[in-house]
């Protein structure tokens, strides 16, 4: 597929546009901490995040527990979680490199651009606003605003045509495998960053149309 007529691109927050696995991890560990577990390492954390929070907290509380956690148990946990991160979002999350040098040149070729996340709305507006990159995008989608997630497609089309263009005419960048799915389930290519979280994919193996380093090679692919 073609990049060379994109009117429109929808870009993933989390291991993507920033590094939110430090506070992700941390707030993780705090909820562990209050239900009386062991801490997990970062490493292991950071493959659990991608398909949003129910997972991601479900996850991590069931490695520590080492069984499935009760409904109670897990709400529980959503509950702490969703205290302590909105607490310390943003205390050692980052943006990464080459992220506002490549807005600025999607900007300059007049590209309309959308944030399409799992994050729910409230911590997505709040990143997006701590790091001044809400200006740069004309809406977000987030995971707790249509009925499905990434790596379903309707996010994806929700965005296209909130920007008024066919799927097919929209660029999804990402950094997983539920970026990929969703944009080719829905028609769109896909550009996978190798910095990310790919939830212990191999990147190869999700058939985006490219897989670059930074923001900063994906204008050249336009051309």
């Amino acid at each position: 597929m073609s990049l060379h007529h994109i009117k429109a691109i929808a870009i993933d927050l989390d291991g993507t546009l920033l590094d939110t696995i430090p506070d992700l991890c941390a707030s993780v560990n705090l909820v562990l901490d209050e239900m009386g577990h062991e801490p997990l390492p970062i490493d292991l954390v950071k493959t659990f995040v991608g398909k949003g929070l129910m997972a991601h907290v479900g996850k991590s509380l069931r490695h520590a527990l080492r069984r499935e956690p009760s409904d109670a148990e897990l709400e529980h946990a959503l509950m702490l979680y969703r205290q302590f991160y909105f607490e310390h979002i943003a205390d050692s999350t980052s943006i990464y490199p080459g992220v506002l040098e490549g807005l600025n040149a999607f900007r300059d070729r007049g590209l309309p651009l959308s944030v399409v996340t799992n994050k729910w709305t409230t911590y997505s507006e709040a990143l997006l606003k701590h790091f001044n990159l809400t200006q740069y995008f004309d809406h977000i989608v987030c995971g707790d605003m249509l009925a499905t997630n990434k790596p379903d497609p309707g996010m994806i089309f929700w965005s296209a045509g909130q920007h008024r263009v066919h799927p097919a005419q929209m660029l999804m960048v990402g950094d997983s495998g539920n970026d990929s799915r969703a944009a080719q389930a829905a028609g769109s290519p896909v550009v996978l960053l190798t910095y990310g979280y790919s939830e212990g994919e191999n990147l190869a193996d999700l058939r985006a149309n490219a897989i670059v380093d930074t923001f900063t090679d994906i204008a050249a692919l336009l051309d």
